[in-house]
């Protein structure tokens, strides 16, 4: 496979583009490229994600690293993905795939398709007409984003194409069936949007507790039916699957019992992987680092799942012993009227209530209890997605929540036995807390200084910007906005412009893009982060600095100071290195706490 261009997204993704059209044929090729690399099995690769004319590639650096001074580990990646690509082209599985049709029932018009008639109107056909187009139509999945198994499809009889609404909605129903431009589509839940609407299917699109959990996938050849009967409607599935999870939660023995839930407090991990072609994207800790570091401070492992806390903590009550911690933001922690310290193992006595306040620096902290939250994993990750709405609760935490933290049989003893030494600390006998005399130093691994610079590369659209732009990102000063959120963040202050109008195709996009939208205010992509995204890609934040921006607060200032990809990879080895060597100290003293 030939004509295969390279950019970068980041110190930890890369995008193989095919094209900058969409068209059916570029769309093909970007599809039978991910399944040859699925495929390979490239050692270090999380996931591949394509989209109409490209394919984008996560990955970890330290597969590709090499201890000299050559490439990149990311250009080594390049190399050894374009090398793969040049194998002589043959039916891959997910060509295969896509010589099977499937068929969508749809109910056209009416209650169900609100914007049937404008359609017609713009088309100059009347109703029947416009269902008769839509249903003839021999459509494909050019890819999956927006939401989990939103798909985007190819096909749309040209006398169909019509814009979008002028002023979108901001509750679309699950299932309806629109026309957005040149494409139709389908919502998979109940969603904002902005497309027009024309029919509803009965089918649901998106379930994460089925397998496959999209029914549609990218590549896949889709007709319509059209159908009157509205008997097929079932109510949502969400509250039968809530009580699911209810009924399985009350069988655990609740260990932490949520008594007042804070601003906005998540269970978080490291996030899913593998799931971006069907438009999940990974969620988990916004400051990874700081999860990762509370987790190894009470035994865990680096990616079990805890609380993520932002601006003001929740009130917790533990049924039973439980050996804690608490690193990132620095957040005012008090049980039984003594202050809880943080970046050290703490135990909390049977009965305990902590109190989780304010932060009086950085944004974002975590709590972490030996044995880890143990929820249900839903596609493979206890991470709360709150924009997907995904996760084993799928929202913040609210009082009254229980959550069980139970040491799988392999890490119950070791378990125990740190509990033991903390007790035989606590010789008072009261139900305060009783806390390691060591700390980790919070000074390499925390940092919500706002006058220090955010590292970032120049993304592939830099050089789109006119020049006073150009300067300003890596110059001006911004503010992080006050809607910013998991998704992303809104940076405030110098406004940015294109030399020239730019249309783009949607491509891969990656936590830590800088994205620029019309209005000139860029976008800084963060946990939540989209799967795939249309606006100019200006920018990446490196991944060592991406825990650094989590700790911004709404109003906080912020500047970018320009880097490369070498300087990024290095950086991260550094850090990753470093976290190894903490790791094992952490463990030894764990058994010897003072």
């Amino acid at each position: 496979m030939s004509g295969i261009g390279v950019e970068w997204l980041g110190d930890r993704a890369l995008l193989l583009c095919l094209g900058d059209a969409i068209d059916t044929g570029t769309n093909s090729r970007a599809h039978d490229l991910a399944g040859t690399l699925r495929a390979a099995d490239l050692p270090g690769v999380a996931d591949i994600v394509p989209a109409y004319a490209s394919v984008a590639v996560h990955y970890n650096p330290a597969a590709w690293a090499d201890a000299g001074s050559g490439p990149s580990a990311g250009e080594r990646l390049a190399r050894r993905i374009l090398e793969t690509a040049l194998v002589p082209d043959s039916p891959t599985p997910a060509s295969r795939e896509r010589e099977s049709v499937l068929e969508i029932p749809v109910c056209y018009g009416g209650e169900y398709g609100p914007d049937l008639a404008d359609v017609a109107r713009h088309a100059r056909l009347d109703e029947t007409e416009v269902i008769a187009r839509h249903a003839r139509g021999d459509y494909r999945v050019a890819m999956l984003g927006f939401a989990p198994g939103f798909p985007y499809l190819l096909g749309l009889d040209r006398a169909l194409h019509a814009p979008r609404r002028a002023r979108p909605r901001t509750r679309v129903p699950a299932g309806s069936v629109a026309i957005g431009g040149a494409q139709t589509g389908i919502y998979p839940r109940e969603l904002p949007g902005g497309w027009q609407i024309i029919g509803r299917t009965p089918l649901t699109l998106f379930d994460a507790a089925r397998d496959p959990p999209a029914l549609l996938a990218p590549g896949t050849r889709v007709r319509f039916r059209s159908i009157s009967s509205t008997s097929a409607f079932v109510p949502d599935r969400k509250d039968q699957k809530a009580a699911i999870l209810g009924r399985t939660l009350q069988q655990e023995p609740s260990r932490i019992t949520v008594l007042a839930p804070g601003l906005l407090t998540t269970v978080q991990d490291a996030g899913r992987r593998g799931f971006g072609a069907i438009g999940v994207g990974s969620a988990g800790a916004m400051d990874a680092v700081s999860l990762r570091l509370a987790n190894l401070l009470v035994g865990n492992a680096q990616d079990a799942a805890a609380l993520e806390i932002t601006l003001h903590g929740p009130r917790l009550r533990f049924d039973s012993d439980a050996l804690i911690a608490l690193t990132g933001a620095e957040i005012e922690a008090r049980c039984a009227s003594e202050d809880v310290p943080r970046w050290r193992p703490v135990l909390l006595r049977a009965g305990s209530e902590l109190h989780l306040g304010g932060m009086r620096r950085g944004a974002r902290a975590y709590l972490a209890v030996a044995g880890g939250i143990d929820l249900p994993r839903v596609l493979g990750s206890r991470a709360t997605d709150l924009n997907a709405g995904l996760g084993p609760l799928a929202r913040a935490l609210a009082a009254g929540d229980s959550l069980p933290t139970a040491p799988s049989s392999r890490d119950r003893q070791s378990r125990e036995a740190m509990l033991a030494a903390f007790r035989r600390e606590d010789d008072s006998g009261n139900r305060g807390i009783v806390a390691t005399r060591w700390s980790l130093d919070a000074a390499p691994w925390f940092d919500a200084d706002a006058a220090r610079t955010i590292r970032a590369i120049a993304g592939s659209h830099f050089d789109r910007l006119d020049a006073d732009s150009q300067r300003a990102l890596f110059g001006a000063e911004f503010r992080v906005g006050v809607d910013s959120n998991r998704v992303g963040f809104r940076l405030e202050g110098a406004a940015l412009n294109l030399a020239m109008p730019l249309e783009l195709v949607s491509a891969g996009a990656a936590p830590g893009t800088v994205q620029l939208p019309p209005g000139g205010a860029p976008i800084a992509l963060a946990a939540e982060a989209p799967t795939t995204g249309g606006y100019p890609r200006i920018a990446h934040i490196i991944a060592v600095d991406q825990p650094r921006f989590a700790q911004r607060r709404p109003g906080d200032r912020l500047r970018f100071a320009q880097t490369d990809l070498a300087d990024a990879q290095m950086r991260y080895l550094e850090r990753e290195r470093a976290l190894a060597k903490l790791e094992t100290w952490i463990r030894a003293r764990l058994h010897r706490p003072w």
